[in-house]
């Protein structure tokens, strides 16, 4: 599983590097919008996005933003670490009644004994920090299959397609990139690149 973290870039608008990712083959983008508000995301964002996405049949889902993510009909959202922190009502039973059933929610968590919790609330996947090593991962993951979790692990990271490989290997479900396809020097040829080193 690829995951494609869209942020802003300074060379491609929004909706140019969603297009592009799509052409390379990506089926999952996650909008990482930090510095657009909601209005902002619905006006500029949201029609053409929405859109593209849903006529390629691509994935999509939004950080830290899951009212945004129910109003504009996404898939689901991936909420962070520091979401959770800032945000004191919020836990994955609360993201999960508010979402509902069908939405795909993922949680980044470092602490893989908060794994059965978050399987209790119905959560579908976690993410492990941008921080983590080859180590901490294989640590993370280790952990977890020991304790009998099958909720996948997506790791999180400006990887190459060998590091991405790696993250694989040593036992994640998938992987979560962001700048090493918006920064490269042609996206659509990091993208096809990237799926093909996961092949």
């Amino acid at each position: 599983m690829l995951q494609y973290i869209l942020t802003e870039s300074d060379r491609y608008t929004i909706g140019e590097l969603a297009q592009m990712a799509i052409e390379g083959g990506c089926m999952w983008i996650s909008l990482h919008l930090p510095r657009l508000s909601d209005a902002e995301v619905r006006a500029q964002v949201a029609p053409d996005v929405v859109d593209m996405c849903r006529e390629a049949s691509v994935f999509l889902t939004v950080d830290d933003r899951p009212e945004l993510a129910r109003e504009l009909g996404l898939h689901g959202v991936r909420i962070s670490a520091e979401y959770l922190a800032a945000n004191a009502g919020a836990s994955a039973m609360s993201l999960r009644d508010g979402l509902g059933p069908e939405a795909v929610i993922g949680i980044e968590t470092a602490d893989a004994s908060a794994i059965p919790a978050l399987m209790a609330a119905d959560i579908d996947f976690v993410t492990l920090p941008a921080g983590f090593d080859a180590d901490h991962r294989c640590a993370f993951t280790s952990a977890a299959r020991e304790s009998g979790a099958v909720i996948p692990i997506v790791a999180q990271g400006d990887f190459t397609p060998a590091e991405a490989r790696e993250a694989i290997d040593g036992g994640c479900n998938g992987v979560a990139v962001g700048r090493s396809i918006t920064d490269a020097p042609d996206p659509v040829v990091a993208m096809l690149t990237m799926l093909e080193g996961l092949k």
